[in-house]
């Protein structure tokens, strides 16, 4: 899988995620605090465009990534073209700015990872892992948009994965503009 490519023009600060998995989000991360620290002193500050393209990937990475988004000083959009789902949807959710493309694809779904053949008491802390995860997941998403714990709590008991085209996505809040 090919990693972001830092760019050497401070004017085209355009950025890509596919999967998010420790590399990618940490040469993102790096390149996002390089980009605030150029702009520190500047009044003006040119956002930073974040492309998001991804099947999702480990929650704590999107987390992570979520927070710099988050705590950036110079403003971060998102811009989905194709999909963002599972980790990938907060990782856009969290931009300052969310625009996407006509026919992009978003899903919500329950935070998921596998275990090997492990003692029971692992997996019991595995789980109360998992809902803790989860719980912060949902609170994110309930915060960046007009999503409701009643839909999530339907999605969870009904369907498993909940799929949105741009327009359903865009009248719950999540999409800020359509291009």
């Amino acid at each position: 899988m090919a990693s972001p490519k830092k760019s050497s023009k401070p004017a085209g600060r355009i950025l890509s995620i596919g999967d998010i998995e420790i590399d990618n989000v940490n040469e993102i991360i790096e390149i996002i605090y390089d980009i605030n620290e150029e702009d520190a002193k500047k009044a003006q500050k040119d956002p930073i465009k974040l492309i998001v393209n991804s099947p999702g990937g480990d929650v704590y990475h999107g987390f992570a990534l979520v927070d710099v988004i988050s705590n950036s000083q110079t403003p971060i959009h998102t811009i989905c073209h194709g999909h963002a789902m599972s980790a990938a949807l907060i990782v856009y959710a969290a931009g300052h700015k969310r625009l996407a493309s006509q026919r992009a694809t978003f899903m919500y779904h329950e935070i998921a990872w596998s275990m090997q053949q492990e003692k029971l008491q692992l997996h019991s802390q595995e789980v109360k892992e998992g809902e803790r995860m989860w719980k912060i997941y949902d609170d994110y998403l309930l915060s960046r948009t007009k999503f409701t714990v009643k839909q999530l709590n339907e999605i969870k008991k009904t369907r498993g994965e909940w799929y949105m085209d741009v327009k359903v996505a865009h009248k719950y809040g999540l999409v800020d503009e359509i291009l």
